[in-house]
Parts: structure tokens; sequence; C-alpha cells
């Protein structure tokens, strides 16, 4: 066999095999409707940068989340509490099943951002959770 019959071989194989691979993601994807598998929730109040990235690279939402959540803790780290707020507000909307995120959510409300404030009614206004169950 020479060389151009060997190509074309490989690319009509190439060509077959992706036909295959999409008939096959069809399936997978009907599939994972049916379970309930699948989450596509837009992100609201998100930077266009991560709403457009969370898009753009759909399975790769774990990686997202991953970066988000070492600068959440980076931030938390130099006492930036209400921008790690703010990023455990995106990590739960990308991954609402990690169970650790709402944690953190929970902690650096409760322990951290409430401290920071010592007017009632300032920290009361800003949705500290310690002092709103405190008032009910």
């Amino acid at each position: 066999m020479n060389a151009r019959a060997k190509k074309i071989l490989l690319l009509l194989l190439t060509a077959a095999l992706l036909f295959g691979s999409s008939q096959m993601q069809k399936s997978l994807n009907r599939d994972r409707e049916q379970l309930g598998l699948t989450r596509t929730d837009a992100l609201d109040n998100a930077p266009p940068v991560l709403a457009f990235t969370t898009v753009a690279l759909g399975g790769f939402r774990g990686l997202i989340s991953n970066y988000l959540w070492i600068r959440a803790n980076d931030l938390q780290l130099d006492d930036k509490y209400f921008e790690a707020a703010q990023l455990a507000d995106w990590i739960t909307a990308l991954e609402p099943h990690f169970t650790q995120v709402w944690l953190f959510q929970a902690w650096n409300m409760a322990y951290n951002i409430s401290v920071k404030f010592k007017d009632f009614s300032r920290s009361l206004a800003l949705g500290g959770t310690r002092h709103r169950t405190a008032a009910r």
C-alpha cells in the first residue's frame, strides 16, 4: 500500500470515528438530561469574563471553581472577607452541591464579616448572618 492510499484510508477512518463519536455524544447528552445530571444554571451578577468562560469551557467548571476557591482562600488570608464572600457566591453558583464552599461562606459571614463591624445596624444592613438571626 502506497503512502497516498494509506493517508486516504486514515482520513476516512478518522471521519467515520468522528461521526460515530458525535452520535454517541448525542445519546449521552440525552441520557444525562433524562437523569438530571446536567446543570446549566446561568451565573447571576458574575463579571462578563467569568460568565463567558463558564459557558465557553462547559465541562471545565470544576477547574474554574478550583481557581476561584484558591483565590477566595488567599483573600481570606489577606483579611479581604467581602471579596472572598463574593467569590464564594460565584463558586456556589458554579458548583452548588460542593458542601465545603457553603461551610466557608457560613464561617466567613458569621465570624469574619460580622466582627469587622462594631455597629449592629451596619452589620445587619450588609448581611451579617450572625446578627440577622439574633435580631429575629
